[in-house]
């Protein structure tokens, strides 16, 4: 796993934040909507609807969270099933200065779908430090 972002915050408001993900339009860039769309309580088969901007255009798609340890790690996918997935692995560490956030994403393609999954990997390699220092800055100035 990559180191992505210590954050000045406790494991459980971090954990909290990042996992719900209806607050992904809050520090992703690239995310102009978010907002849950199952029942219940976030956790294993939490559903959430995602919506940017790509290109012109408006795309939504579906997050869900597939495993779930709270305070520990999750691991969530989405993408245009079945063509393209992406599997995302967060994992959560408690560390002297707040909490450690590691995590890397996982590509599967069908298809001609498989030709761009390169293009993909470089896309979101090249936002990681981008999104994850807005999230720092986010969960570390809700604190004040």
């Amino acid at each position: 796993m990559d180191d992505l972002v210590t954050i000045n915050r406790p494991i459980q408001d971090v954990f909290n934040f990042v996992a719900d993900h209806s607050n992904d339009r809050l520090w992703k860039p690239f995310v102009t909507t978010s907002k849950q769309i199952s029942a219940g309580p976030v956790g294993v088969g939490a559903q959430f609807e995602i919506g940017m901007i790509v290109g012109s255009r408006y795309r939504a798609s579906i997050v869900e969270i597939v495993e779930y340890e709270p305070y520990k790690w999750y691991v969530y996918k989405s993408g245009a099933q079945p063509l393209f997935t992406f599997i995302a692995h967060l994992a959560f560490a408690s560390v002297a200065s707040g909490t450690a956030v590691r995590g890397h994403v996982e590509f599967q393609a069908r298809g001609l779908w498989r030709w761009v999954v390169p293009f993909i990997r470089v896309f979101f390699k090249s936002q990681e430090k981008r999104t994850f220092y807005q999230l720092k800055k986010v969960m570390e100035n809700a604190s004040n």
